[in-house]
């Protein structure tokens, strides 16, 4: 009887890991898997999908004596470890009360063990998904609360002896078959993100490489020469797309590729005009679904995303197929990835010709802070990470978007406190990158956070602190960056454990008199003191004690 268990057991599984494989390949199941955050709608679904399955697995289990042997604890568990324990708990009470209405000697037992099952598996999800490998602890934990489901029918099954026979006949096929089954199970879903993350690593390793060549063409702005090269750039490197678009909010700006004989003038396609009002990307799946106004387009497929310059939206970009519903996953993301580039670039470039028209030294000199050696070493660094971790190039990649966008975009304003705070932490997450673990920089801050500061006053001096106080020790190190109420003042404490500086050059660090290759290091320090004194007065600016071999500690001090 338990080899014929095992044999019965094994073939089902079989067959319901051939169905979830087969539904893996669904997109809208895809979709929901890649989900981190479920909504209430979202947790109700799969609570319904896995419950479904959990009842499809205890009607597909074997009848022994007293009881069924069955491949519901897969479905149920798999749930709570992919969905959390309100997803774990619905799938349990579903399969749950449908076992209830069986009956039989384990029918408070049975239906109890299901729910427990799946609300511990829900408890450890957040755990679960932390972990680079996540078969191996899904068997584990399989096993242990196939384990607890045994224990649960000894304890609350009568009569005892009954219950007894139940596990010894059950126990074995079912402590090693459904945790195989859950571990099978997770494997499948594991490879939906795998995959994902390929897409979005080659993704954005395409994206650096087309926003730098169209760097030159973009800071120029937004118009038809420029939008053409760019467009012709993407095609280009994209190749496997049959159109390129980039509009402005009423026009086609530019159009390479099948369909530019009539996508010219006024925008052509009622799904371009959407984006243009929502600013939400659409993925049209056809000829109807695209909305051109010409019936012989022979276009079928399209994604088109908006471009935004400080959240206002300028424009368009989009994608096209000649075949229906063609679109793929990489190409989604692709022209996530550039839309954001390019719209990061759109507002570089009104800055720089906002610059131009400005003769404000300070102006000038915050836009000299900009080192394109920076910019070429992140690139590098994100470059690097997109083969080994996807996720974390991505995370940069928004970094850096965020750090010029900021830089670029603020001199010369007022902004609070944690707005400046945020910005330093752009840097140091894109320097802490090329450290490899070896940069750690701590916030310490208290009240009030709601303090208006000028734009731009921490960051010269925490890069100063990397580049001159902690890269020169390769080893790295440690800042440590805090503000705080003293004696009716604000003061800020930039403290680094770096190599410090000499008492010669300590003295002369601020002087205004010293040529750039002397004073390049330490621009960014004097252009602060300079705006500190000349926005509250002589009284303020940077106080920089340093200690050779030991560190560095810069003070500001704001009035309250």
């Amino acid at each position: 009887m338990s080899q014929y268990i095992f044999q019965h057991l094994i073939m089902i599984l079989i067959v319901v890991l051939g169905c979830v494989f087969f539904l893996t390949k669904a997109r809208s199941f895809r979709n929901l898997i890649l989900k981190r955050q479920l909504s209430t709608q979202e947790k109700i679904a799969y609570s319904i999908v896995f419950g479904i399955l959990g009842i499809v697995g205890t009607h597909t289990g074997i009848q022994t004596t007293y009881a069924i042997a069955n491949t519901r604890p897969v479905a149920i568990i798999t749930a709570g470890l992919i969905g959390g324990p309100w997803v774990g708990l619905g799938a349990g009470v579903i399969a749950g009360v449908e076992r209830y209405f069986l009956g039989g000697i384990t029918v408070l037992s049975s239906p109890g063990s299901t729910i427990l099952q799946g609300v511990l598996a829900g408890f450890y999800h957040y755990r679960f998904n932390t972990l680079n490998v996540r078969w191996p602890s899904a068997l584990a934990m399989g096993f242990f609360l196939e384990a607890v489901h045994m224990i649960v029918l000894l304890l609350f099954s009568r009569p005892y002896d009954q219950a007894w026979q139940i596990v010894q006949a059950i126990s074995p096929a079912m402590l090693l078959i459904n945790p195989l089954g859950i571990a099978i199970f997770i494997a499948i879903l594991d490879s939906i993100y795998e995959e994902k993350e390929k897409v979005e690593g080659k993704a954005a390793q395409l994206t650096l490489q087309i926003a730098g060549k169209t760097l030159d063409y973009l800071r120029k702005g937004l118009n038809e020469e420029n939008a053409y090269q760019t467009a012709n750039t993407i095609f280009r490197s994209v190749g496997n797309i049959d159109a390129v678009v980039i509009t402005s909010l009423d026009n086609v700006l530019a159009f390479i590729g099948t369909g530019a004989d009539h996508h010219r003038g006024v925008i052509q396609t009622t799904s371009t005009m959407e984006v243009l009002a929502s600013g939400n990307y659409i993925l049209a799946k056809s000829k109807e679904e695209i909305g051109c106004k010409n019936p012989n387009c022979p276009l079928q497929s399209k994604i088109v995303v908006a471009l935004k310059d400080q959240g206002a939206i300028i424009g368009s970009l989009g994608f096209y197929k000649i075949k229906p519903d063609s679109i793929t996953p990489f190409e989604i993301e692709l022209i996530k990835g550039l839309s954001q580039l390019i719209s990061t670039q759109l507002e570089v470039s009104k800055v720089e010709q906002y610059s131009a028209l400005r003769a404000a030294a300070e102006i000038k000199a915050l836009q000299a802070q900009i080192n394109p050696h920076f910019l070429f070493n992140a690139i590098n660094t994100i470059v690097y990470y997109c083969r080994s971790k996807p996720e974390t190039a991505r995370s940069l990649l928004l970094n850096l978007a965020d750090f010029y966008r900021n830089n670029l975009l603020q001199a010369g304003e007022w902004v609070d406190l944690q707005t400046e705070i945020d910005h330093v932490d752009s840097y140091v997450q894109i320097e802490a990158a090329r450290f490899q673990g070896k940069l750690h920089v701590s916030y310490n801050f208290a009240e009030p956070y709601y303090k208006k500061i000028p734009a731009l006053i921490l960051q010269p001096i925490v890069e100063n602190a990397i580049k001159h106080g902690l890269y020169p020790k390769k080893s790295g190190g440690k800042i440590a960056i805090s503000g705080c109420n003293v004696s009716g003042k604000y003061v800020v404490t930039i403290i680094d454990n770096g190599v410090g500086i000499p008492e010669d050059k300590l003295t002369t660090l601020l002087e205004e008199n010293l040529g750039y290759r002397e004073v390049g290091a330490r621009i960014g320090l004097r252009n602060v003191h300079e705006r500190l004194k000349t926005i509250y007065g002589p009284d303020y600016g940077l106080t920089i004690t340093s200690e050779l071999g030991k560190g560095t500690c810069v003070s500001l001090t704001f009035p309250v």
